[in-house]
């Protein structure tokens, strides 16, 4: 892994990360040329179940948790073959968590064996597998799955169009005018586009303002940038529902008589995202998995999820007043 750095800034950050050392992960037992990464830094093992449950009982596919060496994740899945990436300890500059994950992401390529084919990255806290997701996946160099079925406006109406608002020159904000919004929480490749992904991610960043390397809208608005252009060469785009669900609370989703997840009048997909979004899907996701509800952990209005603290929505409102305010670049 990569060494203790003491970066005190982004840039250094990124300087540092660029050339991971790529240590050898302990792999598990399977036998596979497929592997599902996620990071999983702060969370439990117990709001992990159903992701690592879930692929267990359709895949033999490599399964890399990104966490912290004593966060319990081995003695929690020591019999789901998973394999743990040990989160180094880094004094200094950390982005926010989307973009942290890059770190990790080049470090595991680096050690991954010559015989993985196929990757998957997944959110680790709102993922559940309802088939083989490899099954069907298509087989490019890089795949992203659509928020919405048809297009965008990118307009200050919705959140990214905020984001794209505060980060972007405006000839890259009209490049997306048009486009469809893609979501960064499921993404498919090759190894070698995977790397090529989050090197152009870094990069991006690397060209916007400083504070919003600690927002959530960065890594959006990377991931939708690199779909609807070359820049980390070809990226194929998937409307929402034809492999992944992405769910939102006004998404008309159903439980079905097999319990499967889907969009009404639609087939059950092999990958459901966020669907903590509606209370009765979580709801039926965590009894299914036996997940014990954390009273105490929540989920902000940025999505972000962690311990309760006082003012945290007004602290949200700030911050998008913030990005009106100095944002328009």
């Amino acid at each position: 892994m990569s060494e203790l750095g003491t970066s005190d800034n982004f840039a250094q950050w990124v300087a540092r990360i660029s050339d991971p050392s790529g240590d050898k992960l302990a792999w598990g037992r399977q036998d596979s040329s497929q592997c599902v990464i996620t990071v999983a830094t702060g969370y439990p093992p117990n709001l992990l179940k159903p992701l690592v449950s879930s692929l267990r009982e359709h895949s033999n596919a490599h399964l890399i948790i990104a966490a912290h060496a004593d966060s319990g994740f081995e003695e929690a899945f020591g019999d789901h073959d998973v394999t743990l990436y040990p989160v180094p300890e880094t004094a200094g500059y950390r982005p926010y968590p989307a973009l942290a994950r890059l770190e990790y992401y080049l470090d595991i390529l680096k050690s991954l064996p010559a015989g993985i084919k196929q990757l998957l990255l997944v959110d680790s806290r709102d993922v559940v597998f309802q088939a083989d997701p490899f099954v069907g996946l298509p087989r490019r160099e890089l795949t992203v799955f659509a928020e919405n079925n048809d297009t965008s406006s990118w307009t200050l109406a919705n959140t990214n169009g905020r984001w794209a608002w505060a980060m972007l020159p405006g000839a890259l904000r009209q490049s997306l005018k048009g486009k469809p919004i893609v979501n960064g929480g499921v993404i498919a490749g090759t190894p070698a586009g995977i790397d090529r992904m989050c090197r152009a991610k870094l990069n991006i960043a690397l060209t916007t303002h400083e504070w919003t390397k600690h927002t959530t809208g960065l890594d959006n608005i990377s991931t939708n940038l690199i779909a609807h252009s070359q820049m980390a060469g070809p990226c194929d785009v998937v409307p929402n529902h034809e492999f992944v669900a992405n769910v939102y609370r006004d998404t008309d989703m159903v439980i079905d008589p097999e319990g499967s997840i889907r969009m009404r009048d639609g087939e059950a997909c092999p990958v459901v995202h966020m669907y903590d979004r509606q209370a009765d899907l979580l709801d039926h996701v965590y009894r299914r998995y036996n997940v014990l509800t954390d009273t105490s952990m929540v989920v902000s209005q940025d999505r972000s999820v962690g311990k309760s603290q006082p003012f945290a929505g007004l602290l949200h409102w700030l911050k998008l007043a913030r990005i009106y305010m100095v944002g328009h670049a």
